[in-house]
């Protein structure tokens, strides 16, 4: 009888999380998006398929070689103030404490670029957000815990990043992380996916329902 009553609380307990993620992703952005990929197939745009990046089942499949990044940035166009949506989720990891999952935005090229990094050591989530400026790494906001961050190998976060002048600020399952300064590029940037992890460790990345909402004008 206990054993059934744990199994219908952890049900319960999945569903209202899973409910809470599709409500924050429902209110990412604003009107219709200017830009989606809803992964059915893999956009040229993205590159070629490989055995680091693929896609399945509605959702852009990136497996990083051991040690190292593969992120992607979007050749669709350049993008300036508005809000990014995606769903991330870290799908498989050998230690999920080295892998990260990357949203990259205001990027000109992969040497000129700011990525927001959700992260876990099985316990509780966190991210972060680097810029590598003239192919130099920076850390505009270092790594920070939330309890609103799903942090469990297979759990999905929603994730916004609004963009707005020079201000970016990070929404994860609906909350507002924080916001920092940054140095846009002039004319839009770049955005992007990716997935970086540990010496020695393997992991699967999957991202759903890319989407960029343009800014209403005022």
């Amino acid at each position: 009888m206990m054993r059934i009553r744990f199994d219908v609380l952890v049900l319960v307990a999945l569903f209202a999380g899973c409910l809470a993620t599709a409500t924050a992703f429902a209110d990412c952005g604003k009107g219709q998006p200017v830009f989606e990929d809803t992964f059915q197939t893999l956009d040229p745009s993205w590159g070629g398929a490989d055995d680091t990046l693929s896609v399945a089942n509605g959702g852009l499949v990136i497996k990083p070689k051991p040690g190292y990044m593969r992120w992607d940035l979007s050749q669709s166009d350049y993008y300036g103030d508005g809000s990014i949506c995606v769903l991330a989720t870290i799908a498989e990891a050998s230690d999920i404490g080295s892998a990260q999952a990357l949203v990259a935005f205001w990027a000109t090229d992969y040497n000129n670029s700011y990525i927001l990094n959700i992260g876990s050591d099985g316990k509780k989530g966190f991210y972060k957000v680097d810029r590598m400026s003239n192919n130099r790494w920076l850390t505009p906001i270092d790594w920070t815990t939330d309890p609103a961050i799903k942090f469990q190998l297979g759990d999905t976060n929603a994730v916004e990043i609004q963009m707005a002048g020079r201000t970016a600020s990070i929404l994860i399952n609906g909350k507002k992380m924080n916001q920092f300064n940054g140095s846009p590029p002039d004319g839009g940037g770049l955005i992007g996916l990716g997935g970086s992890t540990g010496e020695n460790v393997t992991a699967k990345f999957v991202f759903q329902k890319f989407q960029f909402f343009k800014a209403a004008a005022p």
